[in-house]
């Protein structure tokens, strides 16, 4: 293959069709599982000529590993927890709705459009949900598929970077990493966001390093699906991340300029977003300004301080944060270009979501990637020196770290203050669960100090303890924020001429579980923009005042009421005759109404 510095208008001549390009699925093959190992340098060697035939029995050890922890962490009662809202009962119930109404151009939420976000994820629900049934398992499949397929990337960037045991070791990191492995288990956008915005990414990347050029059009057919997923955001993360590196090293330029691949990504990812701009001329308005630049110049939504995502970033890669200083240590200062990309990588991720005024958790999760790639190369280096009676004075002090804060923590659960006992209630979490979590998590650094040269086998089994029990606190979160009993409760009782009323609140779960869209006392929801766009029948959900919703229900044969505990006082005013509670969740109330 002519390399891009002997040529660099190649893209001129070697003009490909969309058939050409994708039929050209060995070279990322070859990439990503085929070689490994190999230093970067000025001009890149050939690649050698193997499929996937052609690993070593070890690495098929490896790759098996992967896929049953894969398996393991992510699938393993995947749908014992019910929906939570906000986030999962609104995904869902978005995708509920495309297959109600046959609309999947469009996304409604409680019948409204709903033009957030772009609509990948919730095809991808509507296909699950139209497959498996309506259920958990099918709602969060698309989440625990992204989540294994980040951990396979991670392997194969990997590999090709430093070989394959620092590969498996940086995808047994991002795996066993806390946040990684509990947004894998939820429906968000994030997860699948990740994979496609991160693989793009180490596409782009390879074809910089390798000077691969019939990797673009791949990397930037992913990319379109990430701007399928979220939005331009992620075109803008790949282009500081590429150009800040080819900066760096001072590479042609000429390398980012791509116009087949960007055609290839207008091709893939436009037809959406034009289609839904002709059908509703204040989308661009909406998605582009209030939805993107709104958020990120303005504090009007999540408003949180600049250092939010540091502190955040390293709870998600919680246990391995206190090796993160000892893995990052003289890593920029050795330049090497790879661990260097990686460190741009991340830090472009932090600082770009640092600066937005609008802050959620899920949105630094693409910087955990190439965080556990640096962790699982230098994890790699101690293990070797483990083997030859090697000591690193530098992880012992982080151990040490690590030791301490857990006994602090286990101090703290075995007396704890008040306010600890009132968290732990809100989130129903016990502490015949936290201390056990607490324990396992104390006593690993402690086992991996003292463990000479079963150190990395302490480590890796405590990390991996962790994450089975991560899963049964979301089992425990979900009693308190998923409305899956209420909802199963009013499909049960539903008779024709029924109907469902939210007071002052709106449960996006609750309609999946029911099968049924709200009545909304008049309030300020995400459903407002939606309104504007709808016809008068729809803009009937909404009661103006409690006369008007008093005037509903006593017109309808029953109907089921979801209230604040302190809103119930003013329903019985408005709704003489038989009003009982039906079911509690915190201090919300699903409450039946039957007329006299």
């Amino acid at each position: 293959m002519r390399r891009a510095a002997q040529s660099g208008d190649h893209f001129h001549s070697k003009a490909l069709t969309i058939y050409m390009i994708f039929s050209d699925y060995e070279t990322v093959a070859k990439v990503l599982f085929g070689e490994g190992g190999r230093p970067f340098t000025k001009t890149p060697r050939p690649f050698p000529q193997e499929t996937f035939a052609g690993f070593s029995t070890s690495e098929w050890s490896f790759l098996l590993a992967l896929g049953l922890m894969g398996l393991a962490l992510f699938f393993y009662r995947l749908g014992a927890p019910g929906l939570m809202d906000p986030d999962e009962g609104r995904y869902a119930e978005i995708a509920r709705e495309i297959l109600v109404l046959k609309d999947w151009l469009v996304p409604h939420l409680n019948l409204f459009p709903y033009l957030e976000k772009p609509p990948l994820v919730y095809w991808l629900t509507a296909v699950s949900f139209k497959i498996l049934g309506y259920g958990e398992v099918a709602a969060r499949l698309p989440a625990a598929v992204s989540a294994v397929g980040g951990l396979f990337l991670a392997y194969g960037l990997g590999r090709v970077l430093w070989g394959a045991g620092p590969a498996f070791l940086a995808a047994t990191v991002l795996a066993t990493s806390a946040g990684y492995l509990a947004l894998g288990r939820i429906l968000t956008l994030d997860m699948t966001f990740s994979f496609l915005v991160n693989l793009g990414i180490s596409l782009g990347y390879l074809a910089l390093r390798q000077e691969q050029p019939r990797l673009w059009p791949w990397a930037y057919g992913v990319l379109a699906l990430a701007v399928l997923t979220k939005g331009p955001v992620a075109l803008i993360l790949a282009g500081l991340i590429w150009g800040i590196w080819v900066l760096t090293y001072r590479r042609p330029g000429k390398l980012l300029i791509q116009p087949w691949s960007w055609l290839l990504l207008a091709v893939m990812a436009l037809p959406w977003f034009v289609y839904l701009q002709g059908r509703i001329p204040e989308f661009f308005h909406f998605f582009l300004y209030e939805q993107h630049f709104g958020r990120f110049l303005t504090p009007a939504v999540h408003p949180q301080p600049f250092y939010y995502f540091g502190l955040v970033l390293l709870g998600l890669l919680l246990p391995w944060t206190f090796l993160l200083p000892w893995a990052l240590r003289g890593q920029w200062l050795d330049r090497d270009p790879d661990q260097v990309f990686l460190l741009i990588w991340a830090g472009v991720v932090l600082v770009f979501f640092s600066l937005s005024r609008g802050k959620l958790p899920p949105y630094i999760l693409p910087a955990l990637l190439p965080l556990a790639l640096l962790l699982g190369r230098r994890l790699a280096d101690w293990t070797d020196a483990v083997r030859t009676g090697g000591v690193d004075r530098g992880l012992r002090v982080s151990l040490w770290v690590w030791s301490l804060t857990g006994l602090g923590m286990v101090g703290l659960l075995s007396w704890p203050p008040a306010a600890l006992t009132r968290a732990l209630t809100r989130a129903n979490l016990d502490f015949s669960y936290v201390l056990p979590v607490a324990a396992v998590f104390t006593l690993t650094p402690l086992l991996t100090r003292f463990g000479r040269r079963l150190s990395p086998f302490f480590l890796g089994v405590g990390a991996l303890i962790l994450s089975t029990l991560l899963p049964v606190g979301l089992d425990h979160l979900s009693l308190e924020r998923s409305p899956r009993e209420m909802g199963r409760l009013v499909r049960t009782l539903w008779q024709p001429d029924d109907a469902l009323v939210g007071v002052y609140l709106y449960s996006q779960g609750l309609s999946f579980y029911s099968g049924q869209v709200f009545h909304l006392l008049e309030y300020r929801t995400e459903l407002d923009f939606g309104r504007k766009l709808a016809s008068a029948q729809q803009r009937d959900l909404y009661f103006s005042n409690f006369a008007a919703l008093g005037k509903f229900a006593r017109s309808r044969p029953r109907v089921f009421l979801y209230v604040k505990e302190i809103d119930r006082q003013s329903l019985k005013k408005e709704l003489p005759g038989k009003l009982q509670i039906l079911a509690r969740q915190g201090d919300c109330l699903l409450l039946g109404y039957e007329r006299e």
